[in-house]
């Protein structure tokens, strides 16, 4: 999984950690509120009920003081006392739910019924009798029975109202104290398990990876060459890779730079020994060809000549090999057909190739142009042909072949194949390191410069070999743009 996916895939785990945290704490806070507004609906009732029960005994005290003194506004009071405790039972009657509150507010509400009517009554009789006698006589059971009767029910109604209020309050403290105790520890112990959970998916895959690709980094600053970076899958995996191929581009770029220098180190020495040496050189030649062609030369003398000469021109062709390595070139490229240059080199080297050894052409008429230097790629083709004409055996053939490939890349390709001796195991990894040959007779420069002349073509150069059964020179060029 790509790091992005895992970063967010771990917020959304955390979101919804914490929103199903919030969740918790609403609900905690929704069944508190809950519990505490059904606490308020009894403090209510008890509220009105007390409310009720002051409101009846001032009602009954304006009556009695309306029987005692007969004030008018006495018997005002008495309505407006009246209409307050009818609207308080209105407004009493919705809290109850349960059956046992409703049959007590019956009980309560007939029993202010019944008090009103006996007060209703008792005044209706003062204001129609003159027998005040008959009246207090009223006035005091009104009192006595009416009030007490109204007084007791209320009173029981909030004893009980008071009971159920603190039963409820009890349970419901009960309820959210092992509500709590229960859901909390719950909550806090899966978000802590899917917080480890994550945590641990996370470090699997991007903390313990990336220390170890930066462990890994660390020891290959010390010996670049020894480095393996491990593979992973996703994003590091290829963070890795990009490493690994960056190590690479380092080595190749150091072995470039050390050649490099050996290069600039062999082109002095090269320099001034070409200086010292190559006149000297031309001299003894020509004064071998000039003593070759005197007449009293016996054949002893004549062959020493022209062995001198031989020797000349080999150690010239070393020291040119030599200034050709160590001189920088810049590759004159124009567009080529690699048939025609291998036909135009083909009489020239047929004249010089042993007739014991056959040559096979095999060329592709369908070869597309190539940017090349002709004259580099010419002495890379002798250089070539001339290393396989040494390895081969009498009797043997050398196929030059070239080949067209369109995809994926379009490619020209040449190949030299020989059914020589090959090259020993050993020595296939050092083939283009300047210096070294298994030839006695060699500089051990030919292929070194002809792989550097196929680099500055965009060209890639490989020889794969097997001991005893030949060696096959392989040249890819890029086909040019139409």
């Amino acid at each position: 999984m790509k790091i992005s996916w895992r970063i967010k895939v771990a917020t959304l785990f955390l979101f919804l950690i914490v929103t199903i945290l919030g969740f918790e704490m609403v609900w905690i806070t929704t069944f508190s509120l809950k519990n505490i507004q059904q606490i308020r609906l009894y403090s209510e009732k008890i509220h009105i009920l007390n409310d009720i029960k002051l409101l009846g005994y001032k009602l009954l005290k304006e009556t009695a003081d309306y029987v005692d003194g007969q004030q008018p506004y006495d018997k005002a009071d008495f309505f407006q006392f009246s209409r307050q405790i009818e609207q308080k039972l209105t407004d009493l009657a919705p809290l109850f739910s349960d059956r046992e509150e409703k049959s007590t507010f019956l009980i309560v509400k007939n029993q202010w019924t019944d008090l009103q009517k006996s007060s209703l009554a008792l005044i209706k009789c003062l204001d129609e009798e003159k027998n005040r006698e008959i009246v207090k006589a009223k006035k005091e059971e009104l009192e006595k029975i009416g009030y007490s009767q109204f007084d007791k029910s209320i009173e029981d109604f909030q004893n009980k109202a008071y009971i159920k209020a603190i039963e409820t309050i009890e349970n419901k403290e009960k309820e959210l104290v092992q509500f709590i105790r229960t859901l909390l520890p719950l909550s806090f112990f899966f978000s802590a398990i899917t917080l480890w959970l994550v945590y641990r998916w996370q470090n699997r895959g991007i903390t313990q990876p990336l220390q170890r690709l930066i462990e890994t980094i660390e020891k290959a600053m010390a010996d670049p060459q020894k480095i393996l970076l491990p593979s992973f899958p996703g994003e590091i995996g290829k963070l890795s890779e990009a490493f690994a191929h960056l190590f690479e581009k380092i080595d190749s770029f150091q072995a470039k730079l050390i050649e490099s220098e050996k290069a600039a180190s062999i082109g002095a020495t090269v320099a001034a020994v070409a200086h010292g040496i190559k006149n000297p050189l031309s001299s003894i030649r020509a004064l071998a060809e000039v003593s070759l062609l005197q007449e009293n030369q016996d054949e002893s003398s004549k062959a020493t000549f022209k062995e001198i000469i031989k020797e000349t021109d080999t150690l010239n062709k070393r020291i040119n090999h030599l200034l050709s390595y160590t001189k920088p070139s810049v590759p004159n490229r124009c567009l080529t057909r690699l048939n025609e240059l291998l036909n135009t080199l083909l009489p020239s080297i047929a004249r010089t190739l042993p007739k014991d050894i056959s040559l096979n052409l095999s060329l592709d008429p369908s070869l597309p142009l190539i940017m090349i230097d002709p004259a580099q790629i010419e002495q890379v083709i002798i250089e070539l042909i001339s290393n396989a004409i040494n390895a081969s055996t009498k009797g043997g053939a050398i196929t030059i072949s070239t080949f067209y490939y369109p995809t994926p890349v379009e490619k020209v390709v040449l190949e030299i194949i020989d059914q020589g001796k090959g090259i020993p195991p050993y020595a296939q990894d050092k083939l283009f390191q300047p210096f070294f040959t298994t030839s006695a007779q060699g500089s051990g420069l030919g292929l070194a410069i002809a792989k550097r002349y196929t680099e500055q073509n965009d060209g890639m150069l490989t020889i794969k070999s097997v001991e005893a059964k030949g060696t096959t020179a392989r040249i890819e060029f890029r086909a040019a743009k139409s």
